[in-house]
């Protein structure tokens, strides 16, 4: 699932748009980005670009928060992190 600070009906509109897979969770006050410590202040308060695999347990297997909104992970290292045993 994906979580982000935008709407409900904008996440809505994003799935639909770009036909994900899975639910963009709406989280309007960043609770959950700033307990994950994603957020950055810097920027005027946006969320870093951030991967998290979560275990069946619920423990962070593999993360990848990003330094700005272009820095993300090569499918391979996403990949590579999910057969490390996710």
């Amino acid at each position: 699932m994906g979580i982000s600070v935008d709407p409900v009906e904008n996440n809505r509109a994003m799935v639909d748009k770009l036909l994900l897979p899975f639910p963009l969770l709406s989280d309007p006050e960043g609770r959950v980005i700033k307990d994950w410590d994603v957020w950055n202040d810097a920027d005027g308060g946006l969320a870093r670009p951030s991967i998290f695999a979560i275990k069946k347990d619920g423990s962070i297997a593999w993360r990848y928060v990003g330094v700005d909104y272009a820095d993300r992970p090569t499918d391979d290292q996403l990949f590579e992190s999910l057969r490390g045993g996710c």
